[in-house]
């Protein structure tokens, strides 16, 4: 292992592991959320350490936070498995997100640098010209925005919850609604707007509405099933 350099502070053992441990735990949430592994889908150490070139010391770490968080659970022969997130928890995420993302965005109006929100709107303009519902730039960019919202929120306790929240609707199997490309890059080219303008009830009315769609959407899809 390099000795550090004299201007360079020496990384301990327990610093060095949590920090592989982060790593492991985003790579991992990243699996879960892009679908590459599926709700039932038996949990592989060694296949999954290999994957992501980590060792398992950090990916069981990784794993034992993501089964406290309840993405993951065990089976009968206690081996983890993806968990299944229910519509009843959906629907009360969409809730809960509905009562703290207007606070988050009235906060983070006027608070986020216009040439981020510019290049976010930029983005936003480009996926509605392209017009391709499966591309993975759509939920990208709706975690983008939503995250430079809690970002520039100035409460990290909000933006944390919130972030938790948000992992819930984002595992739903349904997260993929086609028909709701345009009307989501509508609403968030609002959204931009009213942050770039600084209006904190106008960005918490049209950060409801998002979230109110949403919902709507689901049940719509739902009843449809």
């Amino acid at each position: 292992m390099r000795a550090p350099a004299d201007n360079e502070t020496p990384i301990d053992e327990p610093q060095r592991e949590r920090a592989l441990g982060n790593v492991a735990y985003e790579a991992m949430l990243d699996l879960l959320v892009s679908g590459e592994i599926h709700p039932g889908d038996p949990i592989q150490e060694r296949a999954l350490a290999a994957r992501l070139g980590l060792s398992r010391t950090p990916l069981r770490e990784a794993l034992h936070r993501l089964e406290g968080e309840r993405l993951l659970e065990r089976g009968a022969n206690n081996r983890l498995f993806v968990r299944q997130v229910t519509v009843q928890e959906i629907l009360e995420a969409l809730h809960v997100r509905r009562l703290l993302e207007p606070e988050a965005a009235a906060r983070a109006a006027g608070q986020i640098p216009q040439a981020e929100l510019g290049a976010l709107r930029a983005r936003v303009q480009q996926l509605l010209e392209h017009n391709e519902p499966e591309n993975p730039e759509h939920q990208v960019l709706d975690a983008d925005l939503h995250g430079l919202i809690c970002k520039y929120c100035e409460n990290e306790m909000l933006a944390g919850i919130i972030a938790e929240v948000r992992r819930k609707t984002r595992m739903f199997s349904l997260k993929r609604l086609n028909r709701r490309l345009a009307p989501v890059c509508q609403e968030h080219l609002d959204m931009i707007g009213a942050l770039e303008r600084g209006d904190s009830a106008e960005a918490a009315a049209r950060t409801a509405e998002h979230i109110d769609n949403i919902r709507a959407s689901i049940l719509e899809r739902l009843a449809r099933w």
